[in-house]
């Protein structure tokens, strides 16, 4: 059993953003979840090496809390795996850190799922799914 260290750490989104990844989630769009949304984001953002952490004062939105982690545990392993390749073992220490890594990459995926996939006249489930070809993405 996997113990879920982050169900006290709320997980945001710049504002800008959170307004297209809830207009893309339900039933019938792209993502049933936001999280789902923020998930496959961490990892484009992964796959381009690319972060971006909030910006200090920045606007932001709470989409979620980290109990969702406990109904999905796999993810515990694979955001202490990210911030072990990412920081070192320290952080694994640090639950907001953790969490911190994880959304910075997050924020760089949002931006490209938005530009890329999103925003435009092409179903946008069909445009995620051409763009997240291996060669659209370097």
């Amino acid at each position: 059993m996997i113990s879920n260290r982050y169900a006290a750490v709320d997980l945001y989104m710049p504002e800008q953003l959170h307004r297209h990844i809830r207009d893309a989630t339900g039933a019938g769009k792209p993502f049933e979840r936001q999280i789902d949304a923020w998930w496959l984001a961490i990892s484009v953002g992964v796959k381009a090496s690319q972060r971006r952490p909030m910006e200090p004062g920045a606007k932001t939105t709470k989409f979620m809390d980290g109990t969702i982690f406990g109904r999905d545990p796999w993810r515990i392993v694979h955001l202490e795996l990210l911030a072990l390749a990412t920081e070192g073992e320290e952080v694994l220490r640090h639950p907001t850190k953790v969490i911190a890594i994880a959304s910075s990459y997050a924020n760089y995926g949002l931006e490209w799922l938005i530009n890329e996939c999103l925003i435009g006249d092409v179903e946008p489930s069909v445009t995620i799914l051409n763009r997240l070809d291996p060669a659209a993405l370097g």
